[in-house]
């Protein structure tokens, strides 16, 4: 009996649920509104070519066109001129932009100097006794060295054991 009752309410249901769907589909409708005409007023104006001046305002940071970048060929300390170096500044041509005390620098390199003098020194009563027929070449270096003047080129080194004595001593990396 319980089977039979469950049974029908459930094709009861189905059949419920079958008329619901259909009314819910014919309730449907396809057509579109119509739509208005609806008719603009525009107002006219005659036109005068002329010039026109165009103001753009605007805020926030600007960006030149053309950028430059600048590099120290020589070390030092930086030294203020008359206008602050910021971005932005205008400079003339052959106007100074920076300039730089290369004193510093200037002392590195006397003191480079200084110590390939004295290596080269230190080497010389070793080349008169171990290898007699380089001394000369190495004596007549030394002899045109000056400090004040910008380092001269080592001599050429033919042999191997020339070389191996030269850079064992570290003048080479000097």
């Amino acid at each position: 009996m319980r089977k039979i009752i469950l049974s029908i309410l459930g094709l009861l249901i189905i059949v419920a649920s079958v008329f619901i769907a259909k009314m819910i589909i014919d309730s449907k409708s396809n057509s579109r509104p119509r739509v208005e005409k609806v008719v603009k007023t525009v107002f006219t104006e005659k036109v005068q070519n002329g010039i026109v001046p165009i103001m753009v305002p605007a805020n926030g940071n600007l960006m030149a066109k053309s950028r430059m970048e600048l590099y120290s060929e020589v070390q030092g300390v930086f030294r203020g001129t008359t206008k602050l170096f910021r971005p932005g500044q205008i400079y003339r041509r052959g106007e100074s932009i920076i300039r730089i005390d290369a004193a510093e620098y200037a002392a590195n390199v006397q003191s480079a100097k200084s110590n390939l003098y004295n290596q080269l020194t230190s080497i010389m009563p070793d080349l008169r006794l171990d290898y007699p027929e380089l001394f000369p070449k190495w004596q007549a270096y030394l002899n045109g060295f000056d400090m004040a003047k910008a380092t001269p080129q080592l001599p050429e080194m033919s042999t191997e054991k020339e070389k191996f004595f030269i850079s064992g001593r570290g003048i080479l990396t000097t």
